[in-house]
């Protein structure tokens, strides 16, 4: 009797049940934050909503007035972004092909209560609350 239930198929099947437990545990689990609602959206909406959802709504709108309002080929530099963050990463993610440049860029693009004025720029255009496009004037 004991021969049969240590056979090779009865140890993998045994093994597979546990494995099989664990990962349904591990997929119904607490602690999740709205994973599967987020992927489910995702799945089901097309891209700009999908932008909207990961980079957040007034980013993503005041990202998108940046785009429009930059010509093409132009280069720009990022304030009121933390140095390297989620959110200056995907803010110059989104906004390629434009070059992201350290300092002296064709525009400054001032997101949030950051800067109000820059030397050598001059205010393009306002977004409202959630940022300020600025143009570097010529001869700077």
């Amino acid at each position: 009797m004991m021969v049969s239930i240590l056979k090779k198929e009865n140890i993998l099947k045994a093994v597979f049940a546990v494995w099989l437990v664990l990962w349904v545990f591990f997929l119904l689990r607490e602690g999740k934050d709205g994973q599967y609602r987020s992927l489910g959206y995702l799945y089901t909406h097309g891209y700009d909503e999908k932008m909207r959802h990961v980079i957040g709504d007034e980013l993503y709108d005041f990202l998108v007035f940046c785009g429009e309002n930059m010509p093409e080929g132009a280069t720009y530099e990022l304030s009121g972004f933390e140095r390297f963050s989620v959110s200056e990463v995907r803010a110059r993610y989104f906004l390629w092909p434009l070059k992201s440049v350290g300092e002296g860029g064709d525009f400054k693009i001032v997101y949030g209560g950051g800067e109000m004025t820059s030397p050598g720029y001059a205010l393009y255009k306002r977004y409202g609350s959630a940022g300020r496009l600025f143009k570097r004037r010529d001869g700077v």
